[in-house]
């Protein structure tokens, strides 16, 4: 179980001085990116925050093992839910606002010395992510080397959405991001935990349901019987005509698209194994 403040193992925690004494050894900075967004009737709006602070704390103690030190700034979660917005609980702002907000932090971490500026992001939403990957190019204008890190199933979630509306992948190239690649344990412990009949799992499903259980227990929903949930939708064809004619919550009045039913907490130790193979390829990098 990880510690409930979203504060925990980042430079909110520590004292100036000792922010300062890390930036002067130029270590690189995790950054943690996500939103405030409704999650269905069972778990909390803060899931996609959880998700990306966990998986930082995840990848910042696997560098740790291979002798790489980072830090971990606080969540970043004004963020955009252009699909989720007719929910109660999703906060949205603009883009503009969210890339000046966005690019301001992270000028912020490289003024004090923070050598490279890593987003990990843990929201799908496509105009959410052009945002991204637009702060970063104005960044990288300005000589900071702020890099999108993605992997594991965050990052297909990512990719498709971000395809489906713009027909392209991510506009970012050489170092302006990382991909990590899934190892054979990986793919192998997806394979063997996934239980759902479902080949769409994308927004409080059987995958963000396990991460909760597993990792953050006390923030599941206590009126709502997960076994009970029907999976939604009956087909992908369905979800992306709901998502591109804004009635995602008339396709799932419950709001969300997946089967939380099959989840369980061994599923959400997938994120252990994601992790390391982000951290692997955030080493490859550094080190190369």
């Amino acid at each position: 179980m990880e510690a409930y403040s979203i504060f925990s193992d980042t430079i909110a925690d520590m004292t100036w001085p000792a922010v300062e004494e890390a930036a002067s050894r130029h270590v690189p900075i995790l950054v943690p990116v996500a939103v405030i967004e409704q999650h269905g009737p069972h778990l909390p709006l803060g899931t996609d925050t959880y998700g990306a602070h966990l998986l930082c704390s995840l990848v910042r103690r696997e560098l740790a093992a291979m002798g790489i030190e980072c830090v971990v700034a606080p969540p970043f979660y004004y963020g955009m839910n252009l699909t989720t917005g007719m929910f109660p609980g999703s906060l949205s702002i603009s883009s503009g606002t969210m890339r000046a907000v966005l690019q301001e932090t992270i000028q912020n971490y490289a003024r004090w010395g923070f050598a490279k500026q890593l987003i990990i992001n843990h929201h799908g939403d496509p105009e959410h992510n052009r945002a991204i990957v637009e702060t970063i190019k104005a960044l990288r204008a300005q000589g900071i080397g702020a890099t999108y890190v993605v992997g594991g199933i965050v990052q297909e979630f990512i990719d498709t959405a971000y395809e489906a509306v713009f027909h392209r992948r991510l506009p970012l190239e050489g170092d302006e991001i990382i991909r990590a690649v899934d190892s054979p344990a990986t793919i192998a412990a997806r394979a063997s935990l996934t239980r759902s009949s479902l080949s769409f799992d994308v927004h409080a499903g059987e995958r963000e349901t396990s991460m909760i259980m597993r990792w953050y227990p006390e923030l599941l929903g206590k009126e709502t019987d997960i076994g009970e949930l029907r999976p939604v939708p009956d087909s992908i064809r369905a979800f992306q005509e709901a998502e591109s004619t804004g009635r995602w919550r008339e396709l799932s009045p419950l709001g969300y698209i997946g089967d939380p039913a099959a989840a369980g907490p061994d599923n959400g130790e997938l994120y252990s194994l994601e992790a390391a193979d982000i951290a692997a390829a955030i080493a490859s990098s550094i080190r190369s």
